[in-house]
């Protein structure tokens, strides 16, 4: 069978850049700095909060000062705040520098966690001796203001390191963009949390039963789910086992967790898949990216997208996407892997990481970087409705 999305736009992927969307941060703007690296949430009262790295030191962690900002929308990202400080590096030491955030809004409370890289190491010179921290931060909705809270800082770094992995890993960060909400899963206050971990052992999923103040491995924390991986996503199945999406060059990693007890988080991976190498599989020419991957329903139907550059190289960023109408379609990495149904073009030009998240008028918020120069991107937002998505 000849493969799919060799080179989506000549696959009849649908492209509607008529579509009204907004550029929450603009690289060439009067800060003069570039920004990078999307991250967007919807909150339990439908507000959408979306962040972006500001880069002082123009490139990544690591390598001077980076900030994280924000913008916020009431309106299904009609109209967005004017940009605010999360956290700013100081340009020195363990705080010179935050960035890669990943984001979730609690599904019942006005709550948010931001998980992200900070320090002064870059990715690929972090070791447990010198490592990239892994910190997060909690807001909370101002009653009298209406404005976000935003919490101390707290760093997880030793105990993933050291209580989690026994020091057997290093390079670790959590995947930028969105942390995935089980919909099914509830242990004690709040649903389970899962997120993807990057480390150059390949990857780990942490899940968290207590909104991300403390974390454990999901599996196991000796063999990596994805030994080939890098930056990776985290969804749930309609039938409440993980999937992990990994980038690679061409195509995505997959693998799938099973449980054989829920509340106790215990169960087993299976084997990755190359989605290149399954039949009509994703089968892009975009170098590696990170980007999003998101279950949906729409009109009764289970729905699996996932966004990545449809290349050549870092451009024409695109939303693939797999009905789900049968256990069968989802029962092995294979399964999933195989038989992807279309695409959705969202960019003409250069672009690279993506994210997506559900509105509350059921439009799909798609927040991606697009239009690459001056070593960063416009981080741009558009709201797609489903329809056209899965044309």
């Amino acid at each position: 069978m000849k493969k799919f999305f060799m080179a989506a736009w000549l696959w009849g992927v649908i492209s509607l850049q008529s579509m009204a969307q907004s550029v929450l941060f603009h690289t060439g703007d009067a800060s003069g700095f570039p920004y990078r690296i999307p991250a967007i949430a919807t909150t339990a009262g439908g507000e959408l909060v979306a962040l972006a790295d500001r880069r002082p030191c123009g490139r990544d962690i690591g390598y001077g000062r980076v900030d994280i900002l924000g913008r916020t929308s009431s309106d299904n990202g009609t109209t967005w705040s004017e940009p605010f400080d999360v956290l700013v590096g100081t340009g020195q030491g363990s705080d010179t520098g935050f960035g890669d955030a990943c984001l979730v809004a609690d599904r019942e409370r006005e709550e948010l966690l931001l998980v992200c890289v900070a320090g002064d190491v870059p990715y690929p010179r972090s070791t447990i001796e010198h490592s990239q921290r892994m910190v997060s931060i909690r807001a909370y909705r101002d009653a009298p203001s209406g404005t976000w809270r935003w919490d101390t800082l707290t760093d997880h770094t030793a105990s993933v390191y050291q209580h989690l992995f026994d020091r057997r890993v290093n390079g670790l960060f959590m995947s930028s963009g969105r942390i995935c909400q089980s919909r099914r899963v509830k242990v004690g206050d709040y649903y389970r949390l899962y997120a993807a971990l990057c480390t150059h052992q390949g990857n780990f999923v942490l899940y968290s039963d207590d909104f991300g103040r403390s974390w454990q491995v999901l599996g196991s924390a000796t063999e990596s789910c994805v030994p080939k991986g890098d930056e990776a996503k985290c969804e749930e199945l309609p039938d409440g086992s993980v999937l992990i999406s990994s980038r690679k060059s061409g195509g995505r990693y997959f693998n799938l967790f099973r449980y054989d007890d829920v509340q106790r988080a215990q169960g087993r991976w299976d084997t990755p898949v190359d989605s290149r190498e399954a039949p009509g599989g994703i089968c892009n020419e975009g170098t590696p990216c990170n980007g999003e991957l998101l279950m949906v329903t729409h009109r009764g139907q289970a729905y699996a997208l996932q966004s990545v550059p449809a290349g050549p190289k870092r451009t024409h960023v695109t939303i693939y996407w797999k009905a789900l109408s049968h256990p069968s379609d989802y029962q092995t990495p294979l399964s999933f892997a195989s038989h992807w149904q279309g695409g959705y073009q969202v960019s003409q030009t250069t672009s690279a990481y993506s994210t997506m998240t559900l509105l509350p008028d059921g439009r799909v918020g798609f927040y991606w970087e697009e239009d690459e120069r001056s070593g960063g991107y416009d981080l741009v937002f558009r709201a797609i409705p489903l329809d056209d998505i899965l044309r």
